[in-house]
């Protein structure tokens, strides 16, 4: 059987850069979506706009729950592939499918049954709480595709084929958009929905997306090209490996984006309209950061989980290095365009000019905290390369603990500006970037590297 694929990973510079840019540009795209999403809200009204922060963060716990599975897989498949243990790559993916897929039933189940009665006991106003309530339960449908995609693109990164990934987000974000434009002003023939347009035009998109992903693994033709030979039986250790790897991730990001909502639950509680669609503003840049940022994350997990299944963990912190200094690079340069032109950003949203008066403050503050992101996100995910993954749950407890206090305090007592609560997030990535690198300097993670069953 023919295995020509090569599944070492490349950690020279231009080997990390050709990994990376197509895992960003595939963030990217996405994330370019949501933003048009939110243009498309913005121009219905500012209570649109705002509500989209609260439903945004809302799936954005559940996305974040997959994507933690999706690094937990991550890190299998590509210690695998360093192994040259080809056919355990597969068999990861498909236990990955099945838990995920478990998950969708629970999360969709437990949203129909709660989300109205939850976000009115949080304090969201009643007419505010119904319409996110009703825009939830269609939303959250498209958790069982978005975990399909986020488990199956894990598969093509471990395998190095990151190029497609492009090619699958761009496809279901050019169906995200005209949905988008068509179900909430009723253009192209469709109904006008209004704010539920976008839950049905997301859903939709992620249909498309899971069925592109599926297609384009199929087209890799992988036993022959590849030599791994797809296996749907379900081993029990094979799934308690999955899971006991996964758990703390999904757990760790669970937390964070949790907190993270809770940050827009207090916010539609203390501030108005305009808060609120600023807020949401700042979720879009965030994830423009975050776009590149995740990526680097996403390589560091990969290469180094590659490196150290390939016996060079030696060479893991010239890695590290490498991967730092191209991330805030690419990141200082996009800080200094937000800091110039904050007025061309803002404007994009279509609120005026108290909007972009109000948000210039808060997009300074987010900012700055782009740039202890790039870097942090980097040194949590060395962590996760490494197997460790009960120590990263531990380093997020404590750093969204520190994140509640804050926003608690700053939002709901002391009634502080909003861009003063934006600093919250200066302080949780310091949290994520100082431990987790003394953990990698001093910290036990050398014993107990293997993944054998």
């Amino acid at each position: 059987m023919a295995t020509t694929g090569n599944l070492k990973a490349d950690t020279s510079v231009r080997g990390i850069i050709r990994l990376t840019l197509p895992i960003s540009l595939a963030k990217l795209i996405p994330e370019l979506n949501y933003l048009i999403n939110a243009v498309f809200l913005g121009h219905l009204g500012t209570k649109e706009l705002g509500l989209a922060g609260v439903t945004g963060v809302y799936y954005l716990v559940f996305s974040a729950i997959g994507y933690g599975l999706n690094n937990a897989l991550l890190a299998i498949m590509s210690r695998r592939a360093g192994e040259e243990n080809r056919d355990q790559i597969y068999s990861t993916l498909w236990h990955g499918l099945v838990a995920s897929t478990g998950l969708a039933v629970v999360f969709v189940t437990l949203t129909w049954l709660f989300i109205h009665p939850v976000l009115q006991w949080t304090g969201v106003r009643t007419d505010g709480a119904s319409m996110a309530a009703n825009f939830l339960c269609i939303r959250l449908v498209g958790l069982f595709f978005l975990y399909g995609i986020q488990m199956q693109n894990a598969f093509l990164i471990s395998i190095q084929q990151t190029r497609f990934l492009v090619l699958i987000a761009l496809i279901q974000s050019s169906v995200n958009i005209l949905l988008d434009y068509g179900l909430i002003f009723g253009h192209f023939g469709l109904p006008a929905m209004g704010f539920y347009g976008a839950a049905w035009a997301s859903v939709l998109s992620e249909l498309t997306g899971v069925l592109t992903v599926f297609g384009v693994i199929l087209s890799l033709n992988i036993r022959k090209n590849y030599g791994i030979r797809p296996n749907h039986t379900i081993n029990t250790a094979t799934l308690k490996l999955v899971l006991s790897r996964g758990f703390p991730l999904m757990s760790q990001l669970a937390i964070s984006t949790g907190a993270w909502w809770v940050f827009y639950l207090l916010v539609s509680r203390q501030y108005n309209y305009e808060g609120q669609a600023v807020s949401q503003a700042m979720r879009n840049i965030f994830g423009l950061s975050g776009v590149f940022s995740w990526a680097f994350g996403s390589s560091a997990n990969t290469i180094l989980s590659n490196t150290i299944g390939q016996g060079r963990q030696e060479e893991i912190f010239i890695i590290i290095r490498k991967l730092s200094v191209i991330s805030l690079t690419g990141m200082a340069v996009l800080v200094t365009l937000l800091n110039l032109f904050p007025q061309v950003f803002l404007s994009v949203f279509g609120q005026g000019g108290g909007f972009i008066e109000a948000g210039t403050g808060s997009l300074r503050v987010v900012s700055a905290a782009m740039l202890i992101l790039c870097v942090g996100v980097i040194w949590l995910n060395t962590v996760v390369a490494t197997g460790k993954t009960k120590v990263v749950f531990w380093i997020e407890f404590w750093g969204i603990t520190a994140y509640l206090v804050y926003v608690w305090l700053v939002i709901e007592v002391w009634h502080l500006p909003l861009e003063v609560a934006w600093m919250s997030e200066w302080l949780y990535w310091v949290m994520m970037l100082v431990p987790s690198y003394l953990y990698m300097k001093w910290g036990n993670w050398r014993k107990g590297l293997s993944y054998d069953q």
